[in-house]
């Protein structure tokens, strides 16, 4: 547990927050559009970015003697509610809100942000680059809170970055440089959206950049049909969201001073082990190359499930190579060097991995593990007795000194660790779409001091994410619908 030590205000807060919404395995309950090929012009591109990498998908499934309909969004969620909006504004133009349900842009009403006002607003980009567009999520803490109480406005940082990561991703492939923001001026965008009063925080900012002398064609000028249809605010919160939001003053970033933004760059997604550099270390064989065309990511992303339960079977060594490759290279470009994401480790837990057993750190420079023990505990108590954790092969278990780097950076270091942490678990859930009948699912419902028992965690690390990997078994339905503050929410209607 974090100690309290004497520290400014804001730190205290954040610090007590983590302490108060740490969840204990005592109290759980036991359940079981096709682009074209090159660039495409951003405009062109941005419905589809949302359509796929935030859109919802639908399949019929039979169960229980009869047939229906499935549907899941095209990102995990840590709270299964989806706690966020998502917001488009066009520099010089106008704002749009996301209909994830209609999957098109519908005109929102706040007044045209003019390009002057990007620079007092905390948002930069690269020398030569201008930009164009602003996809701006913007958190509901309610959403989740309802159901998960303190610990739900974590859980809106992790969907956040998982949608965020997404559309980065598929931005990219499509030929574009999108930019993460998370140290701008939140109260600028409060101001400018029509935020205030409505419980809502705008958590992070992904930008569309042209050259300088770009101009798009005149046909591409307005996102949809859809645009010519009167403008739409956002709904207005009730007594409980209220309270619920009242409940968070001390927490939020509108409370603290953030971090100031820099030049936008990428940084490593992992830290370094040095301490494993004089141990034997286990290599991985040889991974797939990463995903790179266009249409690979795009069938990855619509591709992707969350496993609701595991087989009892093995996972091999060359698949968990896979998924832990995914993590070796440079995160998304962002307005921050995100100094706490760099200290996010990777324990992974073996429990039945072919030819692997016990307890090991992932070493990214060499793609290899370092044991650390031989034996591999039991994980339901570190997730909260969830029954799909006791047949998981593996588990991966995210962490950093949370405590030391909420001292050290306040708000930015808990906003950019949970992004990271988010990021790294958005680009296994992908590239486990390759590895046949792997499956993944993430988990923000765990006991702290459990998951770091089972990790080995030294003093002071923390765990901050959990992934389950195994082989999935698409008979498991789960039940735990509503008294659960773990569960995947109600998806006999709406996967995640």
């Amino acid at each position: 547990m974090i100690p309290m030590t004497r520290t400014s205000a804001p730190t205290r807060s954040l610090v007590e927050y983590w302490n108060e919404a740490r969840l204990r395995v005592s109290a759980a309950k036991s359940s079981s559009v096709r682009p074209a090929p090159g660039i495409v012009p951003w405009r062109t591109a941005l419905e589809d970015v949302l359509k796929v990498g935030y859109g919802i998908q639908t399949q019929p499934r039979f169960l229980a003697g009869a047939w229906q309909e499935v549907r899941w969004r095209t990102t995990p969620s840590a709270g299964a509610l989806y706690p966020f909006e998502v917001i488009v504004t066009i520099v010089g133009e106008g704002s749009y809100l996301w209909d994830v349900e209609k999957g098109h842009l519908v005109p929102y009403d706040a007044p045209v942000l003019q390009r002057d006002d990007l620079a007092g607003a905390g948002f930069v980009t690269r020398p030569r680059q201008r930009v164009e567009a602003l996809l701006t999520f913007v958190a509901r803490p309610f959403q989740s809170m309802k159901k998960y109480f303190l610990r739900g406005y974590t859980y809106c940082h992790l969907d956040v970055g998982h949608t965020a990561t997404n559309l980065a991703l598929y931005t990219a492939a499509l030929g574009h440089d999108p930019i993460v923001h998370l140290r701008f001026s939140r109260q600028f965008l409060v101001e400018h959206l029509k935020l205030d009063g409505l419980c809502r925080e705008p958590l992070a900012v992904l930008s569309f950049a042209t050259g300088e002398a770009a101009v798009d064609p005149v046909e591409d000028a307005a996102p949809g049909a859809e645009a010519q249809s009167r403008p739409v605010g956002l709904e207005l919160p009730g007594e409980r969201e209220i309270q619920s939001w009242e409940s968070l003053q001390g927490l939020l970033s509108f409370d603290f001073a953030l971090r100031p933004p820099g030049p936008p760059a990428g940084t490593a997604l992992l830290q370094r082990e040095p301490e494993a550099a004089v141990e034997p270390l286990l290599p991985f064989p040889d991974a797939h190359p990463p995903l790179s065309a266009t249409g690979a990511w795009r069938s990855a992303i619509l591709g992707r499930r969350s496993a609701k339960g595991f087989r009892d079977e093995p996972v091999t060594l060359a698949q968990v190579g896979d998924l832990l490759g995914a993590l070796r290279g440079e995160g998304l470009t962002a307005d921050c060097s995100l100094e706490g994401a760099v200290q996010l480790g990777v324990r992974l837990v073996a429990r039945n991995v072919e030819g692997l057993a016990g307890v090991f750190s992932y070493v990214p420079a060499g793609h290899a593990l370092h044991q650390i023990d031989a034996e591999a505990g039991d994980p339901r108590p570190a997730c909260m007795q969830q029954g799909l954790a006791g047949n998981a092969a593996a588990l991966l278990i995210f962490h950093a000194p949370i405590g030391r780097l909420f001292k050290q950076s306040g708000y930015s270091a808990f906003a950019e660790l949970h992004f990271r942490a988010a990021e790294a678990g958005q680009r296994i859930h992908l590239v486990a779409t390759r590895l046949g009948d792997v499956g993944v699912t993430c988990l923000g419902g765990f006991d702290g001091e459990e998951c770091a028992t089972l990790a080995r965690l030294d003093d002071g690390e923390e765990a901050i994410y959990v992934i389950l990997i195994g082989i999935s078994d698409d008979s498991v339905f789960k039940y735990d619908r509503l008294n659960v503050a773990f569960s995947h929410g109600h998806t006999s209607t709406l996967e995640d």
